[in-house]
């Protein structure tokens, strides 16, 4: 009989009163001991994360970025501001902020 060596790690974490108070409650209802339920929790977060996407999003200017947001505007008839932010890697509140500002300049028009 062969016996399966699993390598172990040990991290210290520190919880609030009220993490730990979910915890116990956790515990408690799963039936598993505090380090099994965390362990549980990790494998679902990271299961969660399986294939999402990632994007680094480019530091540029107001001025720049509307530029941007026109020009892309100009190729494209119809776009979500989530589109826009996404293609030109542009932060999704500045793009918002620049939308509004050239729809009360009368430039573009929200989609009802």
């Amino acid at each position: 009989m062969t016996t399966k060596q699993v390598k172990r790690y040990v991290y210290p974490v520190q919880l609030d009163q009220e993490e730990l108070e979910a915890l116990d409650t956790i515990v408690e209802k799963l039936q598993r001991s505090k380090s099994e339920a965390i362990r549980e929790a990790i494998r679902n977060y990271a299961d969660q994360l399986q294939g999402t996407e990632v994007m680094k999003i480019r530091e540029v200017s107001r001025s720049q970025a509307r530029k941007e947001v026109l020009e892309f505007l100009q190729r494209n008839e119809r776009a979500w501001s989530s589109e826009i932010a996404d293609s030109l890697r542009i932060d999704l509140s500045l793009v918002n902020s620049i939308l509004e500002e050239l729809w009360s300049e009368k430039r573009v028009e929200p989609t009802a």
